[in-house]
């Protein structure tokens, strides 16, 4: 008599970082698709959600759009995951927590490295990126700090030590005491390195780095001739500090991250803007509910509903 043929057994954590209200398990959907509102997204599993990384995505974790999702699916409960003690929050820690099992979905400022998809191959699944929205990296200077604007290349000389006073570009003569993150911390200060400083150190003058960029603003508020960069959402909104105008380039004209108290969101889709990027939620293709809740985040977000809540959130939407 022929024995039946035995179950695959599918191992739950700590190969996915979903824990699971009793709901079977079932195959992740492969697809990305877009939807009319949040409720009509498919194949939203049930369970704890947990997921880390960009804190440019700050302004989409928000409790009251957190609740919403939670709203249009009961039982997906999104639960963002701080780093292990000692390290900082951010693109690549949440990218490193996704390849090590400890979340289901990432988030990136930056778009994923070589090294990383390398990574996650010696583990014998694959990363993807889908970008759900637009951002743009602000400057910003003490309020009271008189200057029409910096050109790309004038920020690069002031992080890299080549400008250290205000007077060389126009301001008054104050020393310049230029803030950033860490670059190893965190995406928007890779990305800083990597397209403005185009891979150049940065001067022993930004150090020690900023903890954060509520750290920055602070001290950029308190320091007349300080000057820092975040995320346009997160700075727009400030009244201690004064957004600075950038241009591309020395004959073209300075164009602001904001408009009053608001991203300049138009300006940032048409690319007028010269720093802006793509915001990107990385999934981890592996064949279990981790990717499934992934693409579900991916597909809430990039509904016409949840755009609503991109551009709610001060960031441009992707889609238009």
């Amino acid at each position: 008599m022929a024995l039946p043929p035995k179950k695959k057994v599918i191992p739950s954590i700590p190969t996915s970082s979903v824990t699971l209200t009793p709901t079977p398990l079932v195959s992740a959907p492969r697809l990305v698709n877009f939807y009319r509102t949040l409720a009509e997204v498919l194949n939203v599993p049930k369970g704890i959600i947990r997921y880390g990384g960009s804190t440019s995505f700050a302004p989409l974790r928000t409790p009251a759009i957190v609740a919403l999702i939670v709203q249009a699916h009961p039982g997906f409960e999104l639960t963002y995951t701080q780093p292990p003690p000692g390290t900082k929050a951010g693109s690549g820690s949440g990218i490193k927590m996704l390849i090590d099992g400890q979340l289901s979905f990432s988030q990136s400022s930056r778009p994923v490295k070589d090294e990383e998809f390398d990574s996650a191959k010696r583990r014998n699944f694959t990363l993807e990126q889908k970008a759900v929205a637009i951002d743009g990296i602000a400057f910003y200077v003490h309020r009271d700090l008189t200057i029409p604007g910096l050109t790309v290349s004038q920020i690069k000389d002031i992080y890299t030590g080549r400008i250290t006073n205000w007077s060389q570009v126009g301001g008054p003569a104050i020393e310049i005491t230029p803030l950033s993150r860490d670059p190893n911390d965190g995406g928007t200060p890779e990305y800083f390195q990597e397209k403005v400083l185009k891979k150049e150190a940065f001067a022993p003058s930004v150090k020690p780095y900023a903890i954060d960029t509520t750290t920055t603003i602070r001290k950029v508020a308190e320091t007349p001739g300080g000057i820092g960069y975040a995320t346009a959402s997160e700075v727009c909104n400030q009244s201690l500090i004064e957004p600075l105008p950038i241009a591309k380039e020395a004959n073209q004209g300075f164009v602001s991250p904001c408009i009053e108290k608001l991203v300049n969101k138009t300006d940032f889709a048409k690319d007028i803007y010269p720093l802006t990027r793509r915001l990107f939620v990385v999934i981890k293709r592996d064949r279990t509910l981790d990717e499934q809740a992934a693409v579900a985040y991916v597909n809430l977000l990039l509904s016409d509903e949840g755009q609503k809540l991109v551009d709610q959130a001060g960031l441009v939407p992707i889609r238009h």
